[in-house]
């Protein structure tokens, strides 16, 4: 099998792992209506990482556009506040991963509080009104709180990543983060 067919089915098991997910989360109860983890990003994260940012958009895109189809709310206000935060956060994670500022556990906190920003600002323009701000300071906590989880979670794999394989990319965040100064990571490789 060559390697662009590996890398093509690569990215078709990151869309699925990503729908999968996203779906899922919505059974997990945040005790905040409309809130939800976020584990998605996890996946989007690892693919900005790992892959192209252009596979990483696509399947950003195609996640949001299929939970929607399968949640029935393609085209609603819920799809609009999907899109609008998913998007924005996809451009500051991609921003603040290739100007590598942050590890990835910043870059999913900046994520998470602009999927945030972006789905209140859908929400304004779509009920005419300015009083969903105040949302803001309790949904962006969790979100903060939720984006470190989600960037812990990725550090983790970026560190021990199978898909950098079929990728074609550089490793140099494997290498920076799995060193022997990080012992954490060399006790589990071993």
């Amino acid at each position: 099998m060559n390697q662009q067919l590996k890398r093509l089915m690569i990215i078709a098991m990151m869309l699925a792992l990503a729908i999968i997910v996203n779906y899922m989360e919505s059974f997990i109860p945040v005790f905040i209506p409309g809130v939800r983890l976020g584990l998605a990003n996890v996946i989007i994260l690892i693919m900005l990482y790992e892959f192209k940012f252009y596979e990483s958009l696509l399947v950003d895109l195609l996640r949001i556009l299929v939970v929607s189809f399968i949640r029935g709310t393609f085209l609603s206000p819920v799809f609009f506040m999907s899109l609008t935060g998913g998007m924005l956060s996809f451009i500051g994670m991609l921003l603040f991963s290739k100007i590598k500022i942050f590890t990835s556990v910043g870059v999913s906190a900046v994520g998470a509080i602009l999927h945030t920003i972006g789905q209140i600002a859908a929400l304004i323009v779509i009920t005419n009104t300015i009083n969903v701000i105040s949302y803001v300071p309790i949904i962006g906590m969790i979100s903060i709180a939720t984006g470190v989880l989600s960037g812990f979670i990725c550090h983790t794999y970026l560190v021990r990543s199978i898909t950098n394989n079929y990728t074609f990319v550089d490793t140099r965040y494997k290498e920076k983060y799995s060193n022997s100064s990080n012992k954490e990571y060399n006790e589990l490789e071993s």
